[in-house]
């Protein structure tokens, strides 16, 4: 399952981003083929520009951030199992053409996946910084110019000149009259001021009382609402501990008796598991399906179920060094890693779960 990476302009655009030159970006793809792979697009704006140019299929990248290189594996969510696996392969071609340059890889299967924080975070740079501007100078000058309105002036209450009527003979009478009749005034307009004042101390304080009364009712219900959240809280805890370890209690019984119907199929020589599965290992970097039987300690793999003669086989005991989930790596569903002390490690993916689930628990029994 090789590939082609002869497009001249691959070198020419990864040349332009290490020299450091206006390009930082460049997209890799294979426009309809199946193997040649060769430069989609390149450009100066850097991540975002190339995470606007992304399309769903699969696709490699490669981008200069500051002083750092990123090589970059998109495999859209869109993409079959098949064409995963083809990308596993091809990109480490694509790793091997860029391995002088870059610092880290990314796996992405979504334009999320390449949020600059995150791309960032990962090479231990720091966040860039947008800081607000100062004033313009125009504005600074008007800012120092600004006037504050002045006060009108006060109209002149006497006239200095006005002529005082001359009094009468009845002059102190009428002058006593006015001034009780303006101390009888004063005295109204003080009685109706306090009593203002009464009605609206009066009304401050029912509205406090109000607020008061309505705050312990606030508190209150506050309260009610914790205890039944918290009583909820401990309820589902309590269902969720009860559930948690019924499955485990389920797992460990399964379990339990996939190793004693293994043991017992062991010793009588008997096939302990088998079925289709597909593998890639033992030096070809291509995923093959295979019929597989699990006799003894011997994993043989066959052609088809048909096969009376295995095409390979795998010695387990003492010879397995650890079974781990590969989905991360692969990208794969239901896909596991075997590791080997005296080889490299298979991969294996299944058609579904259960027989995923089956297979790790019969070759785990050999881990040492």
């Amino acid at each position: 399952m090789s590939c082609d990476l002869s497009d001249t302009a691959i070198s020419q655009a990864y040349e332009e981003i290490v020299s450091g030159q206006d390009t930082n970006w460049l997209i890799l793809g294979y426009h309809d083929t199946r193997d040649k792979i060769s430069l989609y697009s390149k450009g100066t704006g850097g991540l975002d520009e190339l995470r606007q140019n992304l399309q769903e299929e699969v696709l490699y990248g490669f981008l200069r951030i500051e002083n750092r290189f990123v090589l970059i594996t998109y495999v859209s969510e869109q993409v079959s199992g098949v064409r995963r696996a083809r990308a596993l392969v091809h990109g480490r071609a694509v790793g091997a053409l860029f391995k002088q340059a870059h610092q880290i890889q990314i796996n992405a299967s979504t334009p999320a996946d390449l949020l600059e924080e995150k791309v960032r975070s990962k090479l231990k740079l720091s966040a860039s910084d947008d800081r607000p501007s100062s004033p313009s100078p125009q504005r600074q000058q008007n800012l120092r110019q600004g006037t504050l309105p002045g006060s009108p002036k006060s109209p002149i209450a006497n006239d200095p000149d006005q002529d005082l009527a001359p009094y009468n003979v009845n002059g102190s009478e009428n002058a006593r009259r006015e001034a009780e009749k303006a101390a009888r005034e004063d005295a109204e307009r003080e009685k109706i001021e306090a009593a203002q004042k009464r009605d609206a101390e009066k009304i401050a304080q029912e509205l406090a009382k109000k607020r008061a009364f309505e705050e312990s009712e606030r508190k209150k219900q506050e309260a009610i609402d914790n205890q039944k959240k918290e009583k909820a809280l401990a309820e589902a805890r309590v269902r969720l501990e009860a559930e948690k370890k019924a499955r485990e209690e389920a797992e460990k019984k399964r379990n339990e008796e996939l190793r004693s119907k293994f043991a017992e199929l062991e010793k009588s020589g008997k096939v302990l598991l088998d079925g289709y599965i597909t593998v890639q290992g033992g030096g070809v970097y291509f995923w093959k399906r295979r019929y597989f039987e699990l006799r003894g300690q011997t994993l043989y793999l066959f052609r088809d179920s048909d096969d009376k003669l295995p095409i390979s086989k795998l010695e387990l005991d003492s010879d397995v060094s650890g079974v781990s989930d590969a989905q991360s790596e692969v990208l794969i569903l239901n896909s596991f890693k075997v590791d080997f002390r005296s080889t490299e490690p298979y991969y294996f993916f299944s058609d579904d779960r259960k027989t995923k689930e089956s297979f790790v628990q019969a070759i785990a029994r050999y881990v040492k």
